[in-house]
């Protein structure tokens, strides 16, 4: 076992610092989505990435590798949000054991919906509370994270 490499008092400030940055972005944007939209974070996830995709569909594992969800969270959601009419599911023609998500209109138009105060949510607590001199450093910081290798997601 090897020692570990405890952090110091600013290491543990900032470290805390970000946690609770993240979680305040994240809970104020699902507030958002849920209080003018009815829809949760995860599911506008799933809008945003079907509606990038070529025909607005996605093979289930390509869609959890978008989104770096395992398996059984990304057939989850999408099972529930059939179920709400924002999404389908049916068999890939070129693998029975594959499964197709297909936007639906009824979802195209909820993400078209929620688009402008979701965009506006993200301006206002990120964008508006950093410069542009700063945003180049903290880019590179978050992609040297996204470059670390922690292994695969199981999709």
């Amino acid at each position: 076992m090897t020692t570990p490499r405890w952090l110091n008092d600013d290491e543990q400030k900032f470290w805390r610092l970000m946690l609770n940055a993240v979680r305040k972005v994240q809970h104020y944007n699902e507030r958002v989505l849920q209080i003018e939209h009815n829809l949760t974070s995860s599911e506008f996830a799933v809008l945003v990435s079907l509606s990038e995709a070529e025909n607005e569909e996605m093979r289930l594992r390509d869609l959890c590798a978008a989104l770096d969800w395992d398996r059984s969270r990304t057939s989850h959601q999408v099972t529930r949000m059939e179920k709400r009419g924002l999404v389908e599911k049916r068999r890939y023609a070129g693998d029975a054991r594959g499964i197709l998500i297909d936007l639906t209109d009824e979802g195209k138009r909820r993400l078209i919906e929620a688009a402008p105060s979701h965009v506006e949510s993200v301006r206002e607590l990120v964008f508006d509370t950093i410069t542009p001199e700063l945003q180049g450093p903290v880019t590179e910081y978050l992609e040297n994270i996204m470059r670390k290798d922690i292994g695969a997601t199981s999709c």
